[in-house]
């Protein structure tokens, strides 16, 4: 039992909050630590006492068209000449 004003920390992955880290190397300069959640590798971790949030999520439905205006309507100009050579 940990002695009266002791906190215990949580070392947490960076990238998605996980807990389950491991030591993947480790040496005279320090480890290197692998999250089993996301695969994150590196020497930063976040020690922390208390939960972590979760990142959140980028909505799908806004980040589905990432092609900029100008390419989309390229492509459609780009298809109806080529429908309308077809029909010809």
């Amino acid at each position: 039992m940990p002695h009266p004003g002791y906190i215990a920390y949580m070392r947490r992955c960076p990238q998605c909050g996980s807990s389950d880290l491991y030591p993947a190397t480790g040496a005279y300069l320090g480890a290197l630590y692998r999250c089993k959640g996301c695969g994150y590798q590196g020497a930063f971790v976040v020690d922390s006492e208390e939960e972590m949030p979760h990142p959140q999520e980028p909505d799908n439905a806004s980040h589905r068209m990432d092609i900029p205006l100008w390419a989309r309507i390229l492509a459609l100009i780009f298809l109806v000449i080529f429908v309308w050579l077809a029909v010809k």
